[in-house]
């Protein structure tokens, strides 16, 4: 009997983006930052975590990003443990994901083009797949007239959309954003 790969690329794209299955995460000092916390994100979903500080939503968004693991329960991304990932695939998992910061983490010395294109180059993407990437990127976010423009140029909605277009520019399977 033969491996169906349509049946496995079917079964794959049935699975959740996210599903956070009874996780919590403790710091020291007793902080309980998650408590017991199951959810699913479907593909193309929006979902919005509210709270108020303190409440969590940046340890979760840490847990989605490998950057911590859970302290119990399990993490599913595209339905991959992250939790059980091996410390030298995390850097090629992150690249799967497109994380937009709070603080924007533009680099300051790089215009916009470049601070985009970095996303590209970190990744070995050809240089001429950058120059029509770049662009057509820039421009679903209102800024194909700023490429040449450095972050200390641009109002605080502006760097917000370059750090939203370098996010964007390798096509992640998942966008978070801070």
């Amino acid at each position: 009997m033969g491996y169906d790969m349509s049946e496995a690329r079917r079964r794959r794209s049935d699975l959740p983006v996210i599903l956070f299955e009874n996780v919590c995460k403790d710091y020291k000092g007793d902080v309980h930052a998650v408590n017991d916390v199951s959810f699913r994100v479907e593909k193309g979903e929006f979902v919005f975590i509210v709270g108020t500080s303190g409440s969590g939503k940046s340890t979760l968004l840490k847990l989605m990003m490998r950057e911590i693991k859970p302290t119990s329960g399990k993490v599913f991304i595209n339905g991959r443990d992250i939790g059980r990932m091996r410390r030298y695939n995390i850097a090629k998992y992150r690249r799967t994901i497109g994380v937009v910061f709070q603080d924007f983490r533009l680099l300051q010395d790089r215009s916009v083009y470049e601070n985009v294109a970095f996303a590209q180059r970190v990744i070995e993407v050809p240089p001429k797949e950058i120059a029509r990437q770049v662009p057509r990127v820039l421009s679903v976010v209102g800024l194909s007239e700023k490429l040449k423009a450095y972050p200390n140029e641009l109002s605080g909605g502006e760097q917000q959309r370059v750090a939203l277009a370098r996010a964007l520019v390798n096509n992640p399977v998942l966008l978070l954003a801070d």
